[in-house]
């Protein structure tokens, strides 16, 4: 009998005890470390054992080997895409850690899902399901060394995953294994938002978080005016009011030495993965988090920074989900219209930025290395006077160069690596069973500029040159890409000649555009349709 009283007394008492407490890296360190990648897996399965309300599944293998974890959490058994249909929950994704020595954003959401696993938030999964990628970079993650100079861990990992590829410039040309295996995330998971964590350090400020959306004018403007307009505005008030932090659209000062001439984003091409975003008829949030301001700052206000928008979408993610198909709808449908090659950046609204005042010093002839090329001769230093500037945002995308859009476009035969790339967008592409004579627009090239430097390992193009009309044969074997597609507005980034992050830009037409044993410029294996052709097709 005593031994039964000793037991059940030992086990009351287990009762009574906290649960242990499931630290990050960055809390049990009082944030002076940050985690890496052994650490966030152990992170999560722990948190998992203790919550039914998150899954744990592989998103990607990275090219060192390791697996890039997607976790998921709801209400409902949802493990797989279709899961979403069936209880009728669209998707919100949260990703960080592309750049894996901006390392705030990989320690705020692994808080974040363990407070929502263990029912903190539980109104946060009551009509939506999250997912977050933690550690996208897993590979750059681990490689620790003195990569940061800002006032963060003393060791954190590079900008590059295990290619010595920038991840947040691949989402077009898909050379890395984490962009294909996330744009086919945004194939079947289909998310109606996706939050990108990222650090910036450019112009002084006292904000410790700038946000971000999709900028590109070939993106749809309703999508975008919902953010500014709508979401914005409703989130940056609960993450000052409720939770004390400021916030300010994501930009640097237009001139350093004169403030007062503006606040510009020029981050507007299609090759970046907000900007990508808005092309898929998606909502998209850039998080740039300041990395002047303290890492413990940093990681606590990114972390209410994201609390606050998926507050946002629990309330409204119905009428996003709606916005979003109804955007497919009308790409899909539009006829004719302009596609966008070149764009000047105009004022948006005015936006206060607290900063500075600053002196101007020039810089020491021995200090000359310190310091990159585009600064010139001399910096800004802030003081210690704190100044607030009302300025215009220069961020609104407005056309100077534009080319017609055709029915659709067809690749020529035996171009094996830009179909491939095609397909994995979720672009839809058909092969024609038989030849047909058309009147097409052939692009004649006049000029090819290779740039002298390599930019993520390659040598890009320029070209220069003009359409022309004729009568052309068409063979079997060629691929049709239709312009009416949801995905559409992707379609002439990726196959106009001149788009400046097109497959020809990026050299996957290098060997058809300058033949074997010649200087000559061949023909560009792209041609534009003014309808659909009328001969039997097959889906690829």
């Amino acid at each position: 009998m005593k031994r039964i009283l000793s037991i059940l007394a030992i086990c009351l008492l287990a009762a009574l005890l906290p649960a242990e407490e499931i630290l990050t890296v960055a809390e049990s360190s009082n944030y002076t470390k940050t985690s890496l990648y052994d650490d966030v897996m152990d992170f999560l399965y722990r948190v998992q054992k203790k919550s039914g309300l998150v899954k744990i599944l592989p998103l990607a293998t990275s090219s060192e080997g390791r697996m890039v974890p997607l976790v998921v959490l709801s209400r409902d058994p949802v493990r797989c895409p279709g899961d979403l249909a069936v209880y009728g929950k669209p998707a919100v994704l949260v990703m960080a850690n592309i750049h894996a020595g901006e390392v705030e954003g990989k320690e705020a959401s692994l808080m974040l899902i363990r407070d929502i696993a263990l029912g903190k938030f539980a109104n946060l999964i009551a009509t939506q399901v999250l997912i977050f990628i933690p550690i996208f970079n897993a590979d750059g993650n681990d490689k620790l060394g003195h990569n940061r100079r800002d006032d963060g861990p003393e060791l954190a990992g590079v900008r590059y995953n295990g290619q010595n590829l920038d991840l947040n410039r691949d989402y077009l040309k898909l050379e890395s294994s984490e962009v294909q295996a996330l744009v086919g995330l945004f194939n079947s998971w289909d998310p109606v938002l996706t939050v990108d964590m990222h650090t910036t350090n450019g112009s002084y400020h006292r904000e410790p978080v700038t946000y971000s959306t999709l900028l590109n004018p070939n993106s749809d403007r309703a999508l975008s005016d919902f953010m500014w307009q709508k979401l914005f505005p409703d989130v940056a008030a609960t993450l000052k009011t409720v939770y004390g932090y400021d916030s300010v659209p994501y930009g640097n000062f237009r001139d350093r030495e004169f403030p007062e001439k503006g606040w510009e984003s020029d981050a507007l091409e299609a090759r970046y993965g907000s900007n990508y975003v808005g092309l898929r008829n998606r909502f998209s949030i850039l998080d740039e988090n300041y990395s002047y301001a303290d890492f413990k700052t940093r990681v606590l206000a990114s972390r209410s920074f994201v609390t606050s928008i998926l507050e946002y979408t629990a309330k409204n993610i119905g009428v996003m989900a709606e916005m979003t198909r109804s955007c497919d709808r009308e790409t899909a449908a539009r006829a004719g219209g302009e596609f966008i090659l070149e764009f000047r950046t105009e004022k948006l609204f005015d936006v206060t930025v607290k900063s500075y005042e600053f002196v101007k010093e020039e810089i020491k002839p021995e200090d000359r290395a310190k310091y990159p090329p585009w600064v010139g001769d001399f910096i800004m230093k802030k003081t210690a006077v704190l100044k607030d500037y009302k300025v215009p945002y220069f961020s609104l995308a407005v056309p100077t160069r534009t080319t017609p859009l055709p029915a659709g476009y067809v690749l020529s035969p035996f171009q094996h690596e830009a179909l491939a790339n095609l397909k994995r967008h979720g672009i839809r592409v058909e092969r024609l069973l038989e030849g047909f004579t058309a009147e097409a627009e052939s692009f004649f090239i006049t000029s090819l500029e290779v740039d002298k430097t390599l930019f993520q390992g390659r040598a890009r193009n320029t070209l220069k040159g003009r359409y022309e009309t004729s009568t052309v044969e068409i063979p079997a074997g060629s691929y049709y890409i239709g312009l009416d597609q949801p995905l559409a507005r992707l379609v002439p980034v990726l196959l106009e000649p001149e788009s400046v992050d097109g497959l020809a830009a990026w050299g996957i037409f290098n060997r058809v555009i300058v033949q074997h044993w010649s200087n000559g410029l061949g023909p560009y294996p792209v041609r534009r349709l003014a309808r659909r052709p009328a001969v039997p097709m097959l889906g690829e």
